[in-house]
């Protein structure tokens, strides 16, 4: 069974956030589709870096849109690394 960890920064991005009931639903639903399928998010891979994210949209008006970062161990679990607000712009 993979497992979902939280990294070293994840919480502190979250509570930068308003905490996690301001953005558990949000969260809840990445988390279920990184449990399936953590292969099925863009990558972003180069010489110092190989990460995947996950782009949530905006939530009931009042969860924003955000960029949830992993990393996939040899083990196949998931590590959330850190979660932010998309960029407006990105949006677009």
């Amino acid at each position: 069974m993979r497992l979902i960890i939280e990294g070293e920064y994840f919480a502190e991005c979250v509570r930068a956030l308003g905490g996690y009931r301001a953005v558990d639903l949000a969260l809840e639903t990445v988390i279920e589709a990184l449990a399936q399928n953590p292969y099925g998010f863009h990558l972003i891979e180069n010489d110092w870096c190989k990460i995947r994210y996950a782009r949530t949209n905006m939530i009931e008006g009042y969860i924003p849109p955000l960029i949830v970062a992993f990393t996939i161990t040899d083990d196949n679990d998931v590590v959330l690394q850190w979660v932010e607000v998309a960029d407006e712009a990105e949006a677009r």
